[in-house]
């Protein structure tokens, strides 16, 4: 009995010792499964500090990589810009020192020295200085090293841009004699359906037996051939000039200025450019107020309207060819409302576009186009 009761006891003490036990590692395992969860947590803890450190570096990376390359853009455009900013400075330098110099010496003061000749009968010279913008233009470009990049030099007709060159070819024509209509209702007494002017003037060249009918004739052939194949006919001399002024100095000029300011200043420059013509005669001659100041200025507000309608074909198409195109129709075009005058027109008014009234039409149409020009911009 007693044997029994002690290994009862003895089984019981095992029991409670191995239940002790048993608890004990239970708590060293829930103590080992928290400090796992510890390190666990650490290294969450570490990984997420690694993820914001790599995230820090690649933004710093990316921030200073903009920056690199900003500050390399801004250097190539200032480069650039600094280029094109000298192109313009040595263009307007070469072509306004080579066309006084020449227009000086062999027009000026050529004719100073022979009264026999007039403005009218060295056209030769006048058209040789016709070429000079041009040869300003490839003087700049090699300066610069530009040589014939960006030639604006090409005929453009996709997209339906072969309307400029259309434009471009007879807008001229429809202008001029707008312009005549303009000029000859405000000056009705200037008017002579009989040609009076025009006859006088070969009577005095020793042709006589001309006859209204005949001139009219003559004039309506003119008008004809102007129409069709002045264009053609001037595109050389044309070139000369429109690809200086055009296809060089308006797309350099166009990357600092917006539209109005742009025709504005490309105008003044066109029509200063003129000035030593003027004060040789041509155009208006020597007999109005204020001579030679009032006719230079009468020459940049034509070479602004007109200027205008020739820059915005060229800016439309890429291309100066179709402002060479419009420069000939001008040239070879303006002149025919001089044919119905009486006394020759007061020059600095009309009936040619480069006076200021019958100008008026060309005027009002740059207007037009520089509105349009505005909401390209906007575009």
């Amino acid at each position: 009995m007693d044997k029994e009761m002690e290994a009862g006891t003895v089984s019981d003490n095992t029991s409670e010792e191995a239940a002790r036990k048993a608890e004990e590692v239970k708590q060293e395992a829930e103590e080992v499964t928290q400090e796992a969860e510890e390190v666990k947590q650490e290294a969450e803890e570490v990984k997420q500090e690694t993820e914001e450190v790599k995230q820090e570096a690649e933004e710093e990376i990316k921030q200073k990589t903009e920056e690199a390359e900003q500050k390399a853009g801004e250097k190539a455009a200032g480069i650039k810009s600094t280029g094109r900013d000298r192109g313009v400075l040595l263009y307007l330098v070469f072509v306004f020192v080579s066309t006084y110099l020449y227009e000086y010496i062999f027009v000026i003061r050529f004719l100073k020295n022979n009264p026999q000749y007039s403005i009218a009968s060295i056209s030769m010279r006048l058209a040789l200085a016709m070429f000079l913008p041009a040869l300003s233009a490839v003087a700049a470009r090699y300066a610069t090293g530009e040589r014939f990049k960006n030639s604006y030099i090409s005929f453009n007709f996709k997209d339906g841009r072969y309307r400029y060159y259309l434009i471009a070819w007879f807008a001229p024509v429809v202008l001029t004699l707008a312009g005549c209509f303009a000029y000859y209702t405000i000056f009705p007494g200037d008017y002579s359906p009989e040609m009076e002017y025009i006859i006088k003037t070969y009577e005095k060249q020793g042709l006589s037996g001309i006859t209204p009918e005949g001139m009219r004739l003559q004039a309506l052939s003119q008008a004809i051939t102007s129409i069709l194949i002045a264009p053609i006919l001037n595109c050389v001399t044309c070139f000369g000039e429109e690809w200086g002024w055009r296809g060089y100095l308006l797309p350099r000029l166009r990357d600092k200025l917006a539209s109005a300011p742009l025709m504005i200043v490309m105008g003044v420059i066109w029509g200063l450019w003129h000035a030593p013509l003027i004060v040789a005669g041509h155009n208006y001659g020597y007999d109005y107020f204020l001579y030679p100041f009032t006719g230079i200025a009468a020459m940049i507000l034509f070479c602004f309207s007109i200027g205008t309608i020739l820059s915005y074909v060229t800016l439309k198409t890429g291309s100066c060819v179709p402002a060479v195109i419009g420069h000939g129709a001008i040239n070879g075009f303006s002149a025919i409302g001089i044919y119905f005058s009486k006394t020759g027109g007061h020059l600095l008014l009309g009936p040619t576009p480069a006076g200021v009234v019958a100008g008026l039409p060309c005027l009002i149409t740059a207007v037009i186009l520089i509105h349009f020009m505005k909401k390209d911009e906007q575009k």
